[in-house]
């Protein structure tokens, strides 16, 4: 079993659960999860993955699978996720939250989809480690480049970000972003000061407004 050295730096006391959807389109509420991927690491440190196609009952926009690969006929077969949604539920119901840019879109897609099936997903109760919040604590914003997954990944992994846009890669990046983010920053390896930190309204503020703006400019799938 794959380990990873969060565990070491962070305090964890039931599982955390890095994870990444793929859609049908950028709107809660108007779009459908298409791909769930996440890396369940254990207090341990032990790491389990899974990955999980899903069928959205709905077509996938061609911008959406022009990015992530995923068509149509990918998910004829897959299962909804009305029939998934009890296993998640247990999964992330006893599970603190990670991601990339998770509180900006992740988080609100999959509280939509638990809604769709009568459960309230109420995220603001978990403990959350969002790396993009992270990111743009500490690094300054570059006007002529987005500072998305890729560039993180460049900056903090030194490596590009080959596997971009499938679940699985952008689960595995973020793994290894937060780890060097956890290693280089001391400050962010204490839970309390992370809370504080993810409420921030002017850093929230600021990753939304750069999300927005690049939304204007950027095709489907350049954000994150």
């Amino acid at each position: 079993m794959a380990h990873t050295t969060i565990a070491q730096f962070l305090p964890l006391d039931k599982p955390l659960i890095i994870f990444d959807l793929e859609t049908t389109g950028l709107t809660p509420g108007e779009d459908k999860i298409v791909e769930i991927a996440y890396e369940k690491i254990l207090p341990s440190g032990e790491v389990v993955a899974y990955c999980q196609r899903i069928n959205p009952g709905k077509p996938i926009s061609p911008d959406a699978s022009r990015i992530n690969g995923i068509y149509d006929k990918d998910v004829a077969s897959a299962p909804s996720f009305a029939k998934l949604s009890y296993e998640l539920w247990s999964m992330f119901e006893g599970a603190d939250v990670g991601g990339f840019n998770i509180i900006g879109f992740d988080l609100p897609f999959l509280k939509g989809e638990f809604a769709l099936v009568g459960k309230n997903f109420d995220f603001t109760a978990k403990r959350i480690l969002d790396a993009k919040i992270l990111y743009h604590k500490m690094e300054a914003r570059d006007m002529f480049a987005p500072r998305n997954l890729s560039a993180a990944y460049k900056l903090y992994c030194g490596k590009e970000h080959a596997a971009a846009h499938t679940g699985a890669g952008d689960v595995r990046a973020t793994v290894e972003i937060l780890e060097k983010q956890l290693e280089k920053y001391p400050e962010f390896r204490n839970w309390d000061y992370l809370a504080d930190l993810h409420g921030n309204k002017k850093l929230l503020e600021s990753a939304k407004t750069e999300h927005a703006l690049l939304a204007d400019v950027k095709p489907f799938g350049t954000l994150f």
